[in-house]
């Protein structure tokens, strides 16, 4: 799926933001996946995305590093969106690198150096 083309995320996300536990548990959920990056909003935005009920940490940008690719997903309008995934293997892609920059590993060990 192209990355401009988002669709609605599987069952297996929740209609609410994830708890940093949540988005961790995302890696033991991939058959592939190696780590789990996660975007530290600022307040503005968080006050945008994140529900008035939702904890303080809660995660709405999370990135999948699996061994084919980079898989993302944003909590967007109260569901949980599917971004696609740019393969490790696409030359034609912009470096992960950049866009990584705005986030962290939160589990895992990433490929690329940071």
């Amino acid at each position: 799926m192209p990355v401009d083309e988002p669709a609605p995320a599987g069952d297996d996300w929740p209609d609410r933001p994830l708890s940093p536990s949540e988005a961790r548990d995302r890696l033991d959920a991939g058959e592939d996946a190696r780590a789990v990056w996660v975007m530290d909003h600022d307040d503005g935005v968080r006050a945008t995305v994140v529900p008035d009920d939702a904890p303080e940490d809660a995660v709405v940008d999370v990135v999948l590093e699996t061994a084919t690719g980079f898989e993302m997903y944003s909590y967007t309008r109260g569901q949980w969106m599917d971004y696609g995934t740019q393969r490790h293997d696409d030359e034609d892609a912009p470096s992960m690198a950049g866009t990584l920059e705005s986030y962290r590993v939160l589990a895992g060990e990433s490929s690329l150096s940071t």
